[in-house]
Formats: C-alpha cells, structure tokens, sequence
C-alpha cells in the first residue's frame, strides 16, 4: 500500500494547502511568531507550484 492509497486526499491541492497552512500557522503561534495566515497560504502555494513544476520536468527528462 501506497502512501497515497492510505491517504487519497493529499492528492486534493486544496486539501493539501489548507492543511499545510493550518500546521505552519499552528506551529508557528505556538513558538510565539506572529505571521498571517495569508502570508503562509502564499508561500505553501507557491512551493507547490515549484514541486508541480519540477515533478513535471523530472517525468519530461526520464521519458527522454
């Protein structure tokens, strides 16, 4: 079993982001570092993005 069979709704992005973001957010407030949640939804989206990107070129170049 896949860890992704185990848990199917980490393929879902939006799942994915809220979840993230309310674990960065979480720890974050805890270690008294004050950072909004808008802020934290940006970056997660962003690195994302960047591993949606890199996953597609790494899959293009071993097709090669």
């Amino acid at each position: 079993m896949t860890f992704y069979d185990k848990y199917p709704q980490l393929k879902q992005k939006v799942f994915l982001t809220e979840m993230l973001t309310e674990t960065v957010f979480a720890t974050m407030s805890l270690e008294d570092q004050q950072v909004s949640k808008e802020k934290i939804e940006k970056i997660v989206m962003s690195l994302l993005l960047n591993e949606n990107l890199e996953n597609s070129k790494l899959s293009s170049n071993q097709i090669l």
